[in-house]
This record gives structure tokens, C-alpha cells and sequence, in this order.
């Protein structure tokens, strides 16, 4: 019996070559997306799931109630873990990491050879971070080697990577060219699913040598360390945060007390609680829901294609049901026909499903460079794609085939089968196309506004000029160099002007102080964006200068500088531009005397609002020059600018950067939603067009008879096409209704994140409706021309 249910299924096929391509790949494109959504919310949903005490780690953040709001924060200063080590003896252990962070790494190999490289994954931490973690030393000396200064481990990767097959086993590499550090062992290369990647470890000792005074007392210094403790079973969580409270409140100010808490994050939620961050990335909870609700929609909008698809064939084959029917055939029968044609398209689109499948995922993670996949080996997957099989199956073979094994059999031997006009089935097709039309509608006005958003920021005038602007780092200690080497880059050709700074105005690795009037106490949200430049970074970058004079180029000592602050510094201590102009502001233990006020310019993107802002000078960290190219290839003259770098630095790593391309990464999370979104939206309309041709098919065949009738009686072509094209247009527009106002509170929330935003003009949604209309009737035309088309003899032979 089964066997003869796949004889006929293939032999339905065969007959219905177009449908059942479009059935299989309408299905396998809903089922690839759910395999992409699915593969990518089961990734990051394991971040560091797989340490064997996940359940009993935290991380001890902080949450400060200021005059602005709760500011939560992963990042602690520097010296608690050793107060709580100290002060706290109810944790079982205390891990303290600093980073990861990016250092030079430097050696020579066996040949003799020199190299350096930066590595961004360097982590400085004691035994207590493998006591805790699931991270294994495959190789050499144990954990306790970092107790001591200057020994690291490092991974199988970065082994294989200096090394090759020699072994790393006490070898030594130079950090900063400057500290000498000996490798102890190496570590297995960890997963990407982990809050803390590395490469290369190293003992904390060495950072406390480095910099001893920040893990004493320096208790507002926050830059790149985090603690975790391992509590105990069944421990009382709220009353091991009392404690760090009162451990706390012994080291800062009595007016901060009140206001600071501290607070233990479970491990399972650093990843996706974005309000602390981390020293990778997050990936928000609402993130995930979003990814879900599309993977749901696309593969629901695949499945009624299926259906549409599917119950318009229903008449070609009413007479086969028929003639079963007669030679005695039970419903149950039937159905396990068409459940079993089902199945097979279903298996069939699997296939492709993994093809495009894995497509996605290596598009997307070529895009992203943080989400490692490898669909052959994931048992999760393989279980989900064959739930999913079975699920879809279910979900759009049991309405179909109802509707075929349902009909009767002198009907279906006359003809006359009919589903008319204001029948239920034929209104709840029209629903489902509706429901189709509305989300593709919502996928375009949303595709349309990010679009327009987008380019909006990236058009902005962020109050400076970066255009044409490249930049070159060189080495620590290089600063007394810099005015000789600026002028060997002057002398090109295609470059106009030098600037010699820490950052340009707009920078990643931002420098933040708290400011207030000298004398006067720090108001919580007076806080300030430090850039570092010399006397001609305001002119190299056309920032504009509306009171007083440019900063010298020079600076008393390192506490006392001559400054020129933005517009918003000045009015939120109370001042206009030119009451400004001799002030003195404080910064914690730096004076700032106002020699100018700066327009405000944009140090941080637009997401995130401006930030007032303070240039100075402070040479010894300006170790970066700014260059203007003339000519606007700032890629093309990258060799001959690294030539000219070699010669004052031969054995130094050359460190390019393209001002417009850092700028750019500044909205990755915006840019990866607009290419997410529209290849979404492409999707949708891939299968919106899919649904119609199958409804446009189901009432062409219901059809063919008065359509032939009326082209005997002179109906015109067009005349007919109209026809099929008034209902769907209406259908069209009850859609656009639905899905304007939707899209309309999608994109306000979206755009609210923005605090420089376009408006909600109506030209968007006109935009998106004249594409989907274009679309949609491209479609309805396409398959009504064919059926207006055919021979009214064809149609009427048997009348």
C-alpha cells in the first residue's frame, strides 16, 4: 500500500512539474530559514553552558542610581577582587580577569626570524580562572604557574600559528616590545560560545607589576577587568550581595553609598543581558524573539503557499478522487495519499533546506566573524530539522488533503466541484493571502524606513570632516618622533595636512572623565569625551571654533592644560561660549583652563546620542597621526605610507586605519538588521508571490469554463485580466491597512533608539505599498494573462 502511495505521488509530480517545484522550494526556503533561525538561537543560547558549575558562577556587577537614571555595569574597579578575597569568605573562589584585551605579541623563531603581531584575545587572570571554568591545559606546566609574573599559556591555535610543529614549551614572547613573557603550557583553542575568548593567558601578577598602583586604592578606575565568584549550593544570593555592599561601602565616599549596589549575574545571562555588556558582545533576549518570530512567520507563510498551492490542483484531480471513490476507497485512505505526497515534498525540500541552510549561515557568519556553525555535526540540528519534517507535514498536508479526500464522487466524475465565491473556504484563502500580503507589507515599510534611517546617519554632518582621512599607529615611546616623521609625510605629494592625536573625533577606544568647575563638587552625568590632539587636530579635522583661540600644542605639566572644550560642555556648567574663555574645570586630579569652545561634534554614533567633549594636549599618549589624502585614494597609497612608516620602524607592526570605514563600524548592530531585514524581505516576497500564483491558479482552473464562455461572447483579454486583478488589489490594499499602522509602531520604537532620526514621513509607506503592488499584480497578470490566453475550446470541449 505505502508503495503505491509513492508511485502515484511520483506520478502526480511528473504531471505537475511547475507546482511541485514550487512546492518544494516555497517549503524549503520557509525550512532553511527555520534551520538558520534555530541553528543561531541555539548558539547563543550555549555561552559558556558547557562549564560543568555554570549553575553556582556570577559575575559581580554594579548598579548606580544617579540624578539620570540606573547605570548598570559589568566593568568594577580594579582592586574589589581582592577585597572580596579578603573581606568575604563565603565564595568558594574568586576569578579576576582583565580583558581580553589587544597586545603586540613579538619573537623570534627558530630560524632567528623576527615577528609581531596584534592579538585581541589577551586575558590576564590567576589559577582560579581554570579552576572555575572548563578551559584545558592540554600541555606543560599546571594552573599555578600563574602565581607568578611574566609566564603565559597559549592556545593550540596561536601555538600552531608562532611555532608551527616546534614545540612553545618555555619559549618567550614579548609583550609591547618591552615585557619578556614565557610560555608555561598550552590551553585547548576554546569554543566562540564563551564571554571570555582568548588566545594567549596571561598571569595576572604580571598586569599587577605593570600597573600595582590600580589594584590598591584606585577605586574609580574602570577600564577592562570583571570578577566572577563560584558561590555554594543553594547559597542566598541576596544576602551575599548585603555583603559586597558593606564591603563596598567601606572603600568609597558616603554620598555615593546610598546609591551604589552591588548585584551577582548568573552566568547563563551574561551573554544576552545587554544592560551590563561584556568584553565581546551581546546579543539581546528581544534579539532572539525577534529572529524566532521571523523564522515562525516565514515558515508559516511556506506552509499556506503549500496549502494554496496544493487545493488549487484540487479540481484537475477531482475525477481521480472519483474513480478511487468508486472502486471503493475510504476517506482515511486518501488522506494517507495525499499525506504521504506531502512527506515526500517535504523530504525533498529538507534536502534543499540544508543547502540553503547552510548558505545562510555562512553568509552570515562571514558577515559577522563570531558565529562558528557546522550543520553536519550538530545533533541538535539534525533533531530539529527532523521535528521540523514531521511538523510541516502535519501542519500543511491535513487541510489539503481534508479538502480532496472530501469531495464526492458523482461530483468529481461531472465536474462539478465548486467552491463559491462567498463559500468559507474560498473566504479563508482569502485570509491567508491577506495574512501573507500584510507581513511582506511590514517586511518592505520596514526595509524602506531602515534604508532611509541608515542612510540619514551615514549622510549626517557629525560637526567634523572625516572624508579622504587615514591614520597610522606607532609604537609606545614614539611621541618624541612624531614631529620629524610628520614632516617626511608632509612632503608627499597627495597629502595636505597632518595631525598628530590618541584618537580621531570619532573613535571606538573613547577616554571619558567626570568634569565639574574647579572647586566645586562632580554632578552625576557631567561627563566628558577626551580627545588628545596637537595644535593642528582642530584645523585637520574642520571642527569649527566659535569663541577663543586653538589649543598651543603644549601643556604646563601633566596636571595643569590649556583646553577647548564643545558647546554642550560649556552650557552644562551654566556658561555661553565666550563667558567660557578663561574658566578652569576640573577633572579629578587634572586642571583644564579654557582657552576655546569647540562646535559639538559627534564622538560616538548617533544610536547613542552626543556626548560633550574636551580637546587637550598630553603628548606622551599622542602616538597616532592623522593624514589628509589630496587625492582620495586613501587604500592605494597604503604601501607607499608603510614604506615611509619602515623606515623609522622596520621590526614595528604598521597599525592603518580609514577614519569612514571606523565610523561605519560604529552601526554594525544596525547594519546587520538592514541586511538581515531585507534579505527577510526578500524572502517574503519571494513567497508572497508564490501564495498569489497559487490562488491566481486555483481560480483560473475553477474558472476556465466562464472564461472561455465569455471570450466566445468577445470578452477581451484585458477585459478578463482586469477581472482577476480588481479582487486581488482589493485584497492588496485590506492588507496594507493592516500592516501600516503595525510597521508604524515597529520602526517609532526602533527609531526612538536614534537621537538624530528621520521622520515617519507617509512617502515610505507609499514607497512600500507601489513595490507590493507592482509586485502583486506583476504576479496576478502573469498567471491570469495565461489563463485569459487558452482556447475557448479547450476549456468547453466536453460541454
Amino acid at each position: 500500500m505505502l508503495k503505491n502511495y509513492f508511485i502515484t505521488a511520483i506520478r502526480n509530480f511528473k504531471k505537475n512539474k511547475l507546482n511541485t517545484f514550487l512546492n518544494i522550494f516555497g517549503l524549503g526556503v520557509g525550512m532553511a530559514c527555520c534551520l538558520f533561525v534555530f541553528t543561531i538561537i541555539n548558539y547563543e543560547q550555549s555561552f559558556d553552558t558547557f562549564h560543568s558549575n555554570a549553575e553556582n558562577i556570577y559575575r559581580v556587577t554594579r548598579h548606580y542610581h544617579g540624578d539620570y537614571g540606573v547605570n548598570h555595569n559589568g566593568i568594577i574597579p580594579y582592586p574589589t577582587g581582592d577585597a572580596i578575597v579578603n573581606g568575604i569568605p563565603d565564595f568558594e573562589d574568586v576569578i579576576q580577569i582583565h580583558g581580553p584585551v589587544d597586545e603586540k605579541i613579538s619573537f623570534d623563531d627558530a630560524f632567528g626570524n623576527f615577528h609581531i603581531f596584534r592579538e585581541d584575545k589577551v586575558i590576564y587572570v590567576e589559577p582560579a580562572f581554570f579552576n572555575a571554568f572548563d578551559f584545558k591545559i592540554i600541555k606543560g606546566s599546571g594552573s599555578e604557574m600563574l602565581l607568578e609574573p611574566n609566564k603565559a599559556f597559549i592556545t593550540e591555535r596561536i601555538a600552531d600559528k608562532y611555532f608551527g610543529r616546534n614545540n612553545p614549551i618555555g619559549r618567550i614572547i614579548t609583550i609591547n616590545q618591552t615585557e619578556k613573557i614565557e610560555i608555561a603550557g598550552i590551553v585547548e583553542t576554546p569554543t566562540d560560545n564563551t564571554n571570555h575568548p582568548f588566545e594567549i593567558v596571561i598571569s595576572l601578577p604580571t598586569l599587577r607589576a605593570r600597573h600595582s598602583d590600580i589594584f590598591i586604592d584606585q577605586w574609580d578606575m574602570n577600564w577592562a577587568y570583571s570578577a566572577y565568584v563560584v558561590v555554594p549550593e543553594n547559597a542566598n544570593i541576596t544576602a551575599l550581595e548585603i555583603k559586597l555592599d558593606g564591603m563596598m561601602a567601606k572603600h568609597i565616599d558616603e554620598e555615593v553609598q546610598g546609591k551604589l549596589k552591588m548585584h551577582l549575574q548568573p552566568l547563563k545571562e551574561v551573554h544576552t543581558d545587554e544592560r551590563y555588556g561584556t568584553m565581546t558582545y551581546n546579543t539581546p533576549e528581544l534579539l532572539m524573539m525577534a529572529f524566532l518570530v521571523l523564522g515562525g512567520l516565514i515558515m508559516g507563510i511556506a506552509c499556506l503557499n503549500f496549502i494554496n498551492l496544493s487545493t488549487a490542483q484540487a479540481i484537475k484531480r477531482a475525477k481521480e478522487i472519483g474513480i478511487r471513490k468508486t472502486l471503493g476507497s475510504h476517506k482515511s485512505h486518501l488522506i494517507a495519499q495525499f499525506m504521504t505526497e506531502t512527506f515526500s515534498v517535504v523530504f525533498l525540500a529538507m534536502i534543499i533546506a540544508f543547502t540553503l541552510g547552510q548558505i545562510f549561515i555562512q553568509q552570515f557568519n562571514a558577515f559577522l566573524t563570531i558565529i562558528e556553525y557546522s550543520l553536519s555535526y550538530s545533533k541538535e540540528v539534525i533533531g530539529f530539522s527532523l521535528l521540523m519534517s514531521f511538523g510541516v507535514t502535519f501542519l500543511a498536508g491535513f487541510y489539503p488533503s481534508i479538502i480532496l479526500a472530501g469531495y464526492q464522487p458523482i461530483q468529481a466524475l461531472h465536474n462539478e466541484i465548486n467552491i463559491k465565491k462567498g463559500s468559507g473556504n474560498l473566504s479563508l484563502r482569502r485570509i491567508l493571502v491577506i495574512t501573507q500580503l500584510a507581513f511582506t507589507n511590514i517586511m518592505l515599510i520596514c526595509t524602506v524606513i531602515i534604508a532611509a534611517q541608515m542612510n540619514y546617519v551615514k549622510s549626517s554632518d557629525l560637526g567634523f570632516n572625516a572624508e579622504d582621512v587615514a591614520t597610522i599607529n606607532f609604537p609606545d615611546g614614539s611621541f618624541e618622533k612624531l614631529e620629524a616623521i610628520s614632516r617626511e609625510f608632509e612632503a608627499k605629494s597627495y597629502i595636505t595636512k597632518v595631525a598628530q592625536a590618541y584618537t580621531p573625533p570619532f573613535a571606538s577606544n573613547n577616554w571619558s572623565s567626570s568634569y565639574a568647575k574647579k572647586g566645586e563638587d562632580i554632578l552625576d552625568g557631567n561627563n566628558a569625551n577626551r580627545k588628545f590632539g596637537d595644535e593642528h587636530y582642530i584645523e585637520f579635522y574642520e571642527i569649527p571654533l566659535i569663541a577663543g583661540s586653538n589649543i598651543s600644542g603644549r601643556y604646563l605639566n601633566d596636571s595643569i592644560f590649556d583646553g577647548v572644550v564643545t558647546r554642550k560642555l560649556a552650557a552644562s556648567l551654566g556658561w555661553t561660549p565666550e563667558e567660557s574663555i578663561g574658566q578652569w574645570i576640573s577633572l579629578g586630579n587634572e586642571d583644564i583652563k579654557i582657552v576655546g569652545v569647540a562646535e559639538n561634534f559627534n564622538n560616538r554614533a548617533l544610536t547613542m546620542g552626543m556626548k560633550a567633549s574636551l580637546i587637550t594636549v598630553r603628548p606622551e599618549i599622542m602616538e597616532q597621526l592623522s593624514l589628509k589624502i589630496s587625492d582620495g585614494d586613501v587604500i592605494g597609497h597604503r604601501d607607499d605610507l608603510e614604506a615611509t612608516f619602515r623606515a623609522f620602524y622596520p621590526n614595528d607592526l604598521f597599525e592603518y586605519g580609514i577614519v569612514k570605514d571606523e565610523i561605519n563600524e560604529g552601526y554594525i548592530v544596525e547594519n546587520v538588521l538592514q541586511t538581515v531585514l531585507s534579505v527577510v524581505a526578500g524572502l517574503c516576497v519571494l513567497l508572497s508571490v508564490m501564495g498569489l500564483y497559487g490562488l491566481v491558479s486555483f481560480m483560473a482552473n475553477r474558472n476556465a469554463k466562464t472564461i472561455g464562455i465569455r471570450k466566445v461572447f468577445g470578452a477581451s483579454i484585458g477585459h478578463i485580466l482586469s477581472s482577476f486583478a480588481k479582487e486581488y488589489a482589493v485584497l492588496l490594499l485590506i492588507s496594507f491597512i493592516i500592516s501600516a499602522p503595525i510597521a508604524y509602531l515597529m520602526m517609532d520604537v526602533w527609531l526612538a533608539a536614534f537621537a538624530y532620526r528621520i521622520d515617519l514621513s507617509l512617502l515610505y509607506f507609499l514607497i512600500a505599498f507601489t513595490l507590493s503592488l507592482v509586485i502583486a499584480m506583476g504576479t496576478v497578470s502573469f498567471r491570469s494573462y495565461r489563463a485569459a490566453t487558452v482556447n475557448p475550446i479547450s476549456s468547453l470541449r466536453y460541454e
